[in-house]
C-alpha cells in the first residue's frame, strides 16, 4: 500500500494484518469528527485486482457501513482508488470475551453471572438490529452473522460490548457467493442445521449466542473437543449440561430456561428473534443483577483481570497516531488485540464448476484418519525389520 491518503484519512503506521489485508492507523484530515483516529483495512496490493476477492471484502463493507447500533462496532468509511480497496473503522480498545474466558481460566474463577447476562444481552440486541435490518428501499436484507462465539464479542476498557467482525455475516445483499457445502464459522459455536448443511435463519446466531451464554456462566466448554470431527458429533449428540448441577454456588432457575431455549435443537423452539432473549435478560438482571450502571460494573471487572492494560494500551495509540507512513516501515504491533487486525475475511472458496458433492459427515471424516496407534505399530515393524537385519549381518 503506497497511498498516504485514503478518502478522508491520512495513513499513518501499519498495526498489523493478515492473509488478505494489512491494518494501518488513520487520522481523519478532512470532514467531522476531527481528527479522529481509526483503523483502517486495507486489501493487499497484490489481490487488488483479483475480482473476487475485491467483490468480497466489498460486500463486508457494505454490510458493515449499514449497521448503526451502540453494540455494534462503527464503520466510519469504505472506498476504493486505483491502487487500495480499504474500510475505516471505529479503533476499539479491550479485550475479546474470549480472552476474559481463559483468564479467568487461569486464575481458577468464574465470570459474574450478572455481568455474563450483561453482555449477552448486549449482544442480543445487536443482533436484533441487524437481523431486522432493511435497505434504503424498505427490503429486508436478512442479514445473518454467522460467526457469533466470544472471540466477535469485543469489551472495551469502557466496558461497552460491541460484536464484531460480520466478515461471514450472510446477507441478501451479498454478492460474493462460495462453494455448496461450506460450513462456515466456528465449529464449536455452529447450530445444528448449520452442522448438518440444512436451511437456516437469524436463529442460528440465537443458538451460537446461547452456546456462549453457557460458557461464560459455568467456565467450561460446551461443544469443544480434542478434534473438529468429535466436536461435530457432540453438536449433532445435543448434549447440554444442566449448570445447576454442577455450577459452585447458585444458577438461577430463571438463567438456565433462557439458556436452555436458546440451546433449543429445533429452531422453532428457539427465540424468535434477538429481541426476545435480550428482553428474557433483561428481566433476569432486574431480580439478580447488581443494582447501578452495569457498564462501569464491567469496566472496573475488565480493570481487574487486566491490571494496567489499559495505560499501556493507551500509550501505543498516541505513539502509533503520531507516525507518518515515511517515518516507519515497520509494524507496530498494539500490546493486546484490537478488532480488524488478527481476522481478516477469510479468501473465497472457487465457484463449483458442477454440482457439488455434499461434505462427509463426522463418521466418514473419522474413518478416514489413520488411528494414531496403526501408525505406532508400522513404526515398531520398522524398528523390527532393522534389528532382525542388524542380527543376519552380524553373523555374517
Amino acid at each position: 500500500m503506497t497511498d498516504d491518503r485514503l478518502g478522508p484519512y491520512e495513513i499513518g503506521a501499519k498495526i498489523g494484518g493478515g492473509g488478505m489485508a494489512a491494518v494501518y492507523v488513520g487520522r481523519r484530515v478532512s470532514g467531522e469528527p476531527e481528527s479522529e483516529i481509526v483503523a483502517v483495512k486495507v486489501i493487499r496490493d497484490d489481490l487488488a485486482k483479483d475480482k473476487q476477492y475485491v467483490t468480497m471484502f466489498l460486500d463486508e463493507a457494505k454490510i458493515l457501513s449499514q449497521l448503526s447500533h451502540p453494540d455494534i462496532i462503527v464503520t466510519r468509511e469504505f472506498g476504493v482508488t486505483e491502487s487500495a480497496r480499504y474500510i475505516a473503522m471505529e479503533l476499539l480498545l479491550g479485550r475479546s470475551m474470549m480472552d476474559m474466558f481463559d483468564r479467568v481460566a487461569e486464575r481458577e474463577e468464574r465470570m459474574p453471572i450478572d455481568l455474563a447476562a450483561h453482555v449477552v444481552m448486549r449482544v442480543a440486541r445487536a443482533l436484533a438490529y441487524a437481523h431486522d435490518l432493511k435497505s434504503e428501499a424498505g427490503a429486508p436484507l436478512h442479514v445473518i452473522h454467522r460467526d457469533v462465539n466470544p472471540t466477535n464479542i469485543f469489551l472495551t476498557y469502557d466496558g461497552h460490548v460491541k460484536l464484531i467482525d460480520f466478515g461471514l455475516a450472510k446477507s441478501a445483499s451479498r454478492l460474493a457467493r462460495s462453494g455448496e457445502g461450506i460450513v462456515k464459522g466456528k465449529v464449536p459455536y455452529l447450530s445444528p442445521e448449520q452442522i448438518e448443511e440444512k436451511p437456516f435463519d437469524r436463529r442460528a446466531d440465537i443458538y451460537s449466542l446461547g452456546a456462549s451464554l453457557w460458557e461464560m456462566t459455568t467456565g467450561r466448554r460446551l461443544f469443544k473437543r480434542a478434534t473438529d470431527v468429535q466436536t461435530i458429533r457432540a453438536i449433532r449428540e445435543h448434549d447440554i449440561p444442566d449448570p445447576r448441577t454442577f455450577v459452585e454456588g447458585i444458577y438461577p432457575d430463571a438463567l438456565w430456561t433462557i439458556v436452555k431455549r436458546a440451546l433449543e435443537r429445533d429452531p422453532e423452539k428457539r427465540y424468535a428473534n434477538g429481541a426476545e432473549m435480550a428482553a428474557d435478560l433483561d428481566a433476569f438482571l432486574q431480580k439478580h443483577g447488581r443494582k447501578g450502571d452495569m457498564t462501569n460494573v464491567l469496566a472496573a471487572w475488565i480493570e481487574e483481570l487486566f491490571p494496567g492494560e489499559r495505560s499501556k494500551q493507551e500509550a501505543w495509540l498516541a505513539t502509533v497516531s503520531a507516525v507518518r507512513p515515511s517515518e516507519s516501515k515497520k509494524t507496530m504491533a498494539p500490546p493486546a488485540p484490537i478488532p480488524a487486525i488478527d481476522k481478516p475475511p477469510p479468501p473465497p472458496e472457487p465457484e463449483p464448476q458442477s454440482a457439488p458433492e455434499k461434505a462427509p459427515d463426522a463418521a466418514t471424516i473419522e474413518k478416514e484418519k489413520k488411528h494414531p496407534i496403526a501408525a505406532l505399530l508400522a513404526m515398531a515393524g520398522v524398528v523390527a525389520f532393522f534389528y532382525l537385519l542388524s542380527l543376519w549381518f552380524g553373523r555374517c
